[in-house]
């Protein structure tokens, strides 16, 4: 093993961080909005979508561990072995993005389907590219584990405010800048936003960082794949209960934009239209930006495996917060109401940034585990589960809340053209649309303008009474109930398989690094 034994310097890890940053754009980016874009935007059916993408998720099962085999297998040229792979995996995924939310103009809705679905896979993979030796080049920037927690824990917290700042940048700058525009132009901006910011960052950390430990390599296929999680069975563990853990706080935390979608005030009343959802993440992000800040310092009091542990009973505890809330809540009261859904929403974050830290540092720990075990390392196979995990709970979560909002029935978004007729200009507004087609407008002077308005098919238009509601409680309900109870008992499950299963920590993983240290020596 190579290095100059160094510590690692603010610089690299500030480099990695923000490349951590860049990443959360575009897995952030798609997670939060692309199935808001297509279910309430598009009027496509969340049935049809949410399976496949279940399906798509299927096909990453078998081309991720084929990606991160050619990853693991290429040469280490001048600027490393990831590196290259880092820089043209984002180029081509923030492509994708962009064609991802870009509004498409077929004869037959069944193509247009197609396109989105067929985005939706590509981008899959070519995330993939990119993520799969991001993380793979951890262990060759950083060989201790003190390093590793510095690093890991900064990388999460930088990400974990990517994640808030691509919903800042969607809900408060650019959705409603080009929202006069019409919504399908809006959503193709944040697209291309959210793919240049993701490739600055990244390039950041290419140029940034040295992969500076040459680990032991060996090429390996997909027999040793097969083999590695039958032998390895840290790995077992570590991907059982990461994934059930995941997949709750993926179907609670990435979709919360459908609650605030359905509850400002033209809909249930609960939440102020403006900003509501930013001051939601500015809050939530800001629980979680201490508790990674901290970490460091929380670990050394706390044992990282029962820190860890923790982690999993503080989420349980704020699902029911956050479903509880919800029926506190008095209609009109805006601000008051945003500050406890966001409050409770950061308890849920704290625990998920102390998860993501942990399981950061676990992943680099299984490797090693690995290569004591059987000789060979497969980095980059190895943390390809990391990466199949997050898109595999991405996919879960949308499938639950597919099968949520197809249950609870709640109306679809229309871009509609209207003529001021004060003014005459012209602009666009977004209509609640119902299963039927009819547009339902609650203010009388914006249903004076509809009608003056030509492109308007006046016989879909509905006046609904200042004193209707237009979303129903109970629907509400629905959704919510998909979104914070069903997380409860996967994450229950996930606990206890960390309990019983995963042991590579304290002592014992202390000797088994001290062998293998002692291995690459003698080699």
């Amino acid at each position: 093993m190579n290095g100059d034994g160094k510590r690692l310097s603010v610089g690299e890890i500030a480099a990695y961080s923000l490349g951590s940053l860049g990443r959360e754009f575009s897995s952030n980016c798609v997670n939060a909005f692309y199935l808001v874009y297509l279910c309430i935007y598009q009027g496509l059916d969340p049935i049809v979508l949410t399976v496949a993408f279940v399906l798509a998720k299927v096909w990453d099962a078998v081309n991720d561990p084929i990606l991160a085999t050619l990853v693991n297998n290429s040469k280490k040229g001048k600027f490393g072995r990831y590196r290259p792979w880092i820089f043209c995996g984002a180029i081509v995924n923030a492509a994708v993005i962009v064609a991802m939310f870009t509004n498409v103009s077929f004869s037959s809705v069944t193509l247009k389907y197609v396109y989105y679905i067929i985005a939706y896979i590509l981008w899959g993979m070519s995330f993939t590219v990119l993520d799969v030796p991001f993380w793979t080049m951890l262990p060759t920037i950083a060989n201790t584990t003190d390093d590793r927690n510095r690093i890991s824990s900064m990388a999460k917290l930088i990400g974990g405010f990517g994640g808030f700042l691509v919903g800042m940048l969607g809900t408060s700058v650019i959705l409603p800048l080009f929202m006069d525009k019409g919504m399908m132009k809006a959503y193709q901006y944040l697209g291309m936003a959210a793919g240049l910011v993701m490739v600055v960052f990244l390039l950041i950390a290419v140029l940034g960082t040295r992969e500076r430990y040459d680990l032991p390599h060996e090429n390996v296929g997909l027999r040793y794949i097969l083999s590695t999680f039958k032998s390895n069975d840290q790995l077992k563990a570590y991907a059982g209960s990461l994934v059930f853990f995941l997949v709750g706080t993926t179907i609670s935390l990435s979709q919360v934009l459908y609650l605030y979608t359905y509850c400002y005030e033209d809909g249930a009343n609960y939440l102020p239209k403006a900003y509501s959802y930013t001051m939601f993440w500015v809050i939530s992000c800001t629980g979680q930006g201490i508790a990674m800040i901290f970490y460091s310092l929380i670990v050394k009091k706390i044992p990282r495996e029962k820190l860890y542990g923790i982690s999993f009973l503080a989420c349980i505890v704020s699902y029911v917060l956050l479903f509880a809330i919800f029926f506190f809540l008095e209609p009109g009261k805006y601000v008051l109401n945003t500050v406890l859904v966001a409050l409770s929403g950061a308890f849920l974050m704290i625990a998920n940034g102390i998860n993501q830290i942990g399981s950061t540092v676990m992943m680099a720990d299984v490797v090693d585990y690995g290569e004591w075990k059987t000789g060979k390392r497969g980095d980059s196979v190895m943390f390809s589960v990391q990466t199949l995990i997050g898109k595999f709970a991405a996919a879960a979560a949308t499938l639950v809340l597919g099968i949520g909002i197809a249950v609870s029935g709640l109306p679809t978004i229309t871009d509609m053209p209207v003529v001021d007729r004060n003014t005459g200009s012209v602009s666009t507004v977004q209509l609640f649309t119902d299963d039927d087609g009819y547009y339902l407008v609650k203010d009388e002077e914006l249903y004076e303008n509809l009608l003056s308005t030509e492109d308007v098919d006046k016989s879909k238009l509905v006046k609904i009474d200042e004193d209707e509601e237009l979303i129903e409680s109970d629907d509400l309900t629905i959704l919510r109930a998909f979104m914070f109870l069903t997380p409860i008992p996967l994450t229950v499950a996930g606990y206890f398989i960390y309990k019983k299963k995963y042991w590579l920590f304290g002592d014992k993983y202390d000797d088994i690094k001290r062998e293998i240290d002692t291995r690459r020596n003698l080699s």
